[in-house]
């Protein structure tokens, strides 16, 4: 499993097709933890299931962490998940590249 995260718009997703050709990429996971969030999913199971599951899935993701704390207790909750779900996909990948301006930087 490899995971690609940045801030919106950082280049994540071409980076990931760039080295990753051929493969196909899970992109906008953030999206996807709204999605499960709204079937009452625990996002943390979904992302350890798509670990066993999917060991050589390629995902994608903005980082949603940052900035200004959402007032909307939602959208904290959100925030929180994707947090969270995220450090479990990390934990199983091979590696983990943060982009900022359409630079990979390798931190696993």
């Amino acid at each position: 499993m490899k995971l690609y995260i940045g801030g919106a718009y950082q280049g994540q997703q071409e980076l990931a097709e760039l080295e990753n050709e051929g493969a196909i990429i899970m992109s906008a996971f953030h999206e996807k933890v709204r999605e499960i969030l709204a079937q009452e999913t625990d996002p943390r199971e979904f992302a350890l299931q798509l670990c066993i599951t999917s060991p050589d899935a390629v995902i994608v993701s903005d980082e949603i962490g940052s900035g200004i704390v959402p007032i909307s207790a939602e959208e904290r909750a959100w925030r929180e998940a994707v947090g969270r779900a995220l450090c479990i996909i990390a934990q199983h990948s091979q590696s983990v590249t943060r982009v900022v301006c359409g630079i990979g930087v390798r931190i696993k």
